[in-house]
């Protein structure tokens, strides 16, 4: 096989090298003072125009692991991202649980302070290198990755970023962490040579057991009252398609019940809402497509008779510590071909449920007619409001987007007045509820695909999670603009909404304002963009919002600068 080599040497370089070669675009990261073999062979890589992944300055650990998710969502190839040993690990736990709840493969490394004294290049310099090490700095991760390590040394940097890569890009895909010594980092080689391109290789994607799959679709073929649940499977970006063709040709209503991207166009006339209550309470046969949590067992229970059918990766989700869904019958695989195969099994059963499907197709497409009525009433109803609703910004925000806008969502943006038709351009990246994502992403995605309109939606609360100066930064350094918009309520209506129903005649429901749910500085958040050369503006006003949305645009797509507007606007209701 292929060979290269690199004559004199640091593990560094070796690292950066082979890195490059398997496909790693960038390095998104905050450095310390573990950095400084790195930073070396950086400068050098970059001088002598060596292959390595281009280096992404992040002022907070939170842009750094969500531009590496955003990266990979668009691109579908998993980024690097490096931190400041222990605490830099600390910092970037908030994105790393959000990539490993949604099963974003990531490399994530930290430097690991010198453990020797003196002598070793690379030994420890300064006070803090004894502050900073601990006994297992890599427990603060192990939870939340399918693999970690430390490298030990320069034989081994093939084999470990070759194992990181197969890992996590074999399903159910997640993170991995590394741990850098600096020694290590520091080490000097006369030769290192690796195998280009690399003989390891990710699993390939899994097809249904074959048996199983036939008794699952004989079950959808002759059910009456099926139904089919999701909330992440619109992650795959080949999901849509599929979903769509078995909803249409065996008239199957899709719920798709808090979900994170989108599996199946708004305007799709099997497309029946996000509630899935009177679906499973009626249903005999009950499809999860790759949803962790398909309902909520307080509020609806299948019927004894009623038969689950669960596709995806990990079926059972096995990363999650108690989960007791019913899974009379479980697919693991890639979430697409286990669609596509259900297709293509079901036209051998699809005579016995004929009648049942002529039957109910009238009734899902009344359904999915009112529903499109009930979004156009509600616009109607709330077009003047003050605040501003979030249906009518949303509205508008669809006004000037397109099926190829990319957004990321961290807000109460309603997808249901953009156009939904393509698939992997609703990002919503918080899997663990890791608040702060959307900026990271929104910058990651415009990375992968820099002629996309990005549009990133904030709640106030969630914006400042973004460690919005760090993201502002990052967007005018690297020329990435995007348009931000934040939905300023004033409060984070998440913590306000659980506390009340919980206690629905408390003393909090009671309070004017109840304490840890509001902020009671008015915050101009559009000055922030301008820290960083962008354009900000406040709307208050209905009527500013589609001229405002129209001078934030000129200044992303014209002026190439990024651009935010905050938005006064009400809660839901």
């Amino acid at each position: 096989m292929p060979k290269k080599v690199i004559e004199n040497c640091t593990v560094s370089d070796a690292y950066l090298s082979v890195m490059a070669d398997r496909g790693v675009d960038y390095l998104f990261a905050n450095a310390g003072t573990d950095f400084a073999p790195l930073i070396e062979a950086l400068a050098k890589a970059q001088a002598l125009g060596s292959p390595h992944p281009i280096p992404i300055t992040c002022p907070h650990e939170n842009t750094a692991q969500h531009m590496a998710i955003g990266y990979y969502l668009i691109t579908g190839r998993p980024q690097l991202t490096m931190m400041h040993v222990n605490v830099g690990t600390a910092n970037g736990m908030n994105g790393l649980l959000n990539a490993s709840r949604g099963q974003i493969p990531m490399i994530f490394s930290a430097g690991r302070t010198p453990t020797n004294e003196d002598a070793i290049r690379g030994h420890r310099t300064l006070d803090i290198h004894w502050t900073q090490e601990m006994f297992d700095q890599a427990g603060m991760a192990r939870e939340a990755v399918k693999w970690d390590y430390e490298l030990r040394n320069a034989e081994q940097v093939e084999t470990v970023i070759d194992r990181i890569l197969s890992v996590i890009m074999s399903d159910p895909k997640g993170p991995a962490y590394l741990s850098l010594p600096r020694e290590v980092l520091s080490m000097e080689i006369e030769r290192f040579e690796y195998e280009s391109p690399s003989r390891v290789q990710a699993a390939a994607p899994a097809e249904p057991n074959t048996t199983a799959l036939d008794q699952a679709s004989a079950l959808l073929a002759s059910a009456e009252h099926p139904v089919i649940i999701t909330n992440w499977a619109g992650r795959n970006p080949k999901v849509m398609p599929e979903l769509s063709k078995l909803a249409t040709d065996y008239v199957i209503p899709v719920v798709e019940y808090r979900n994170r991207y989108v599996a199946i166009p708004r305007t799709h006339k099997m497309y029946v809402g996000g509630n899935p209550n009177p679906y499973v309470a009626r249903a005999d046969v009950i499809l999860v497509v790759d949803a962790a949590t398909p309902w909520l067992p307080s509020q609806v229970t299948p019927s004894d008779d009623c038969k689950v059918i669960h596709i995806a990766p990990d079926p059972h989700y096995s990363f999650l510590p108690i989960r007791g869904f019913r899974a009379d019958i479980a697919l693991a695989c890639d979430t697409a071909l286990g669609l596509q195969s259900l297709n293509q099994a079901m036209s051998s059963h699809a005579k016995s449920g004929i009648l049942s499907r002529n039957k109910r197709r009238s009734v899902i497409e009344d359904t999915h007619k009112k529903l499109e009525d009930s979004w156009e009433k509600k616009l109607d109803e709330v077009k003047d409001q003050t605040p501003l609703h979030p249906a009518f910004i949303s509205h508008c925000i669809g006004k000037v987007s397109d099926s190829e806008t990319i957004f990321s969502k961290e807000s109460q943006l309603q997808v249901q007045y953009l156009d939904t038709s393509k698939p992997t351009k609703i990002l919503n990246a918080g899997a663990s509820s890791g608040l702060g994502h959307g900026m990271g992403v929104a910058l990651g995605a415009k990375l992968a695909d820099r002629e996309k309109l990005v549009i990133g939606t904030h709640g106030d609360g969630s914006y400042m999670f973004n460690c919005p100066i760090s993201a502002h930064y990052v967007s005018a350094e690297q020329e990435l603009p995007i348009l931000t918009v934040i939905f300023n309520n004033q409060k984070w209506q998440a913590v306000r909404g659980a506390a009340l129903s919980l206690n629905p005649n408390g003393y909090a429901a009671k309070a004017n304002q109840p304490p840890l749910m509001y902020f009671t500085v008015d915050q101009q958040y559009e000055r922030a963009v301008e820290v960083s050369g962008g354009y900000g503006e406040r709307v208050n006003d209905p009527k500013e919002l589609m001229p405002a949305l129209e001078r934030a645009l000129k200044a992303v797509v014209v002026e190439k600068r990024q651009a935010l507007l905050n938005v006064t606007a009400s809660d839901l209701s």
